[in-house]
């Protein structure tokens, strides 16, 4: 983690991504930190101690398995929250958060803020919902009787913001299947014009699909 020292730049974020709307506090001392390319963010024994708010680049947010396989909870680009799980329940993270690309975040430090927090209605009002956020990620992601092809729907409906699969490999950590079981998956989705195709292994939910839900 690298920390990146430039107010200005910060106070742009700030404003842009709406950061200070989630907070009641003032006078909150934030910093811009900055993880490279598969840099673990946090793991289980090794828990966050910042909040985290994600502005550019992409992580990976997954469990693993009394097995050993990984069990993805959320895999996207931008706009995520991490650090409600650490700030509710001390030092006891669930998930490992690593970095996809080069990521930076504005972070807030917990334990300085911790006080504040636990008092700030408008943040505990946002750390609920980012929370119930992840167990309805894991919910939907992990159940095991769901077909592949419902799991690529409501994946790329109600969990990726952009309704994008953006590779072949990433759906492969995503669902947990074989190549082959996901290519003929989604060349059927964009027979039945579920999907459309942007480009080599990019796939993206159509207009419709969007609107009207998964059925």
């Amino acid at each position: 983690m690298e920390h990146i020292v430039n107010s200005e730049l910060l106070g742009q974020i700030l404003e842009r991504e709406r950061i200070l709307d989630h907070f009641s506090t003032e006078n909150l001392l934030f910093e811009l930190v900055k993880y490279g390319r598969h840099e673990l963010l946090c793991a289980p024994g090794r828990p966050l101690h910042d909040l985290l708010f994600v502005v550019k680049g992409g992580v990976w947010v997954y469990g693993l398995r009394e097995d050993g396989s990984t069990l993805s909870v959320s895999r996207g680009v931008g706009k995520t929250t991490l650090g409600t799980m650490e700030f509710t329940c001390r030092d006891l993270p669930v998930f490992y958060v690593q970095a996809m690309e080069e990521v930076l975040c504005v972070a807030l430090s917990l334990e300085e803020n911790r006080a504040a927090l636990e008092n700030d209605p408008v943040f505990l009002r946002f750390a609920l919902s980012c929370l119930a956020q992840i167990i309805v990620n894991f919910t939907l992601i992990g159940h095991a009787e769901q077909s592949i092809e419902e799991k690529v729907l409501i994946f790329l409906h109600t969990i990726q913001p952009d309704h994008t699969l953006h590779s072949i490999n990433e759906g492969l950590l995503q669902f947990h299947c074989s190549r082959r079981q996901l290519q003929r998956v989604v060349k059927k989705l964009c027979e039945e014009e579920k999907l459309e195709k942007l480009g080599k292994g990019k796939y993206r939910l159509t207009e419709d699909i969007i609107k009207t839900g998964c059925q």
